[in-house]
């Protein structure tokens, strides 16, 4: 676990094996992977929006899935893996909405890696893993 997003920090730095708050390093790693989901969200919605392209589910959508990684707001690992699994279909639906903006504009569209690239996994287990790994 590190944990270095609110002002509850253990020594001012960051919290690493247990919240100072009481999160713990599953909800961490949940929350890390959420996180890494939006930014592939973003790199699609910002192409698409550069095109002039825009859709506010989706814009929403990556508010809210932020505002549930913030201290003390939301703690529980599963419904954080509902929003990472929501995260992958907005993203696609961020993707489709990039390609037709390229398809409008004549442009091809670039093939993104990163978080892009990211596959949700199957179960919590395996989405605290993921979270760990990103």
């Amino acid at each position: 676990m590190f944990c270095y997003q609110c002002e509850q920090t253990a020594q001012g730095s960051a919290c690493t094996s247990y919240g100072a708050c009481g999160k713990d390093p599953e909800t961490a790693a949940v929350q890390d992977l959420l996180v890494h989901a939006v930014k592939a969200i973003s790199m699609y919605a910002h192409r698409a929006g550069q095109l002039g392209a825009r859709e506010a589910e989706v814009d929403r959508f990556a508010a809210e899935a932020l505002f549930s990684t913030l201290t003390n707001v939301n703690f529980d690992p599963e419904q954080l893996a509902h929003y990472v699994r929501q995260a992958a279909e907005m993203r696609d639906t961020a993707r489709r909405m990039y390609e037709k903006a390229c398809a409008d504009n004549g442009s091809e569209p670039e093939t993104l890696s990163g978080p892009a690239a990211w596959k949700p996994a199957g179960d919590l287990d395996e989405l605290i893993r993921k979270g760990e790994a990103v």
